[in-house]
């Protein structure tokens, strides 16, 4: 008998597992840091952004390695916002 292989498998090569590291996910809590700043996100979106990027800065710190903290790709001109100090709330916003 001879073998058959599967129609949809012929072609194809198997694919490695996409890996995320923890600096992946530094660098996504860095870029909502970025993007919440810049004023990219709006006010109705805040809460469900900010939960995530809280369960990932939580994550973060559970998995990293003892006394180590992750840090993200982010350019360092990219990171922090210059905030007018009489904005509203801007002694709420860490630079």
């Amino acid at each position: 008998m001879s073998e058959q292989q599967n129609p949809q498998a012929q072609g194809q090569e198997q694919q490695e597992p996409v890996q995320i590291s923890l600096q992946d996910i530094a660098t996504v809590v860095q870029l909502i840091d970025v993007v919440s700043r810049r004023g990219g996100i709006e006010g109705n979106e805040m809460a469900g952004v900010g939960m995530l990027r809280n369960k990932l800065e939580v994550f973060l710190r559970q998995n990293a390695p003892e006394g180590e903290a992750p840090q993200g790709e982010m350019p360092a001109d990219a990171a922090p916002a210059d905030v007018p100090a009489e904005a509203p709330l801007a002694d709420k916003v860490s630079a």
